[in-house]
């Protein structure tokens, strides 16, 4: 899989202190999956090790191997 990050994506990472290694982690193995519209979709995950609630990715899906990340957050709310 092909994973792209769009500059916004990169400043919430840094500034929430999120990994490559945990995006990849999210988009690999969901806890579950939100569609926005055709190509637009939160994953989201609990992960071991942090306290945040449920950490989310909003991407854009290119094709089945490419994946652009938008943006990313902590404390998600399934809703």
């Amino acid at each position: 899989m092909e994973i792209k990050y769009r500059s916004h994506a990169v400043n919430r990472m840094l500034q929430r202190k999120i990994s490559t290694d945990e995006v990849e982690l999210i988009l690999n193995e969901p806890d579950g999956v939100i569609e926005q519209s055709l190509d637009k979709f939160i994953f989201y995950k609990k992960l071991k090790g942090r306290k945040d609630n449920l950490m989310a990715a909003v991407t854009l899906i290119k094709s089945k191997e490419t994946f652009e990340v938008l943006t990313v957050m902590i404390d998600f709310e399934v809703q």
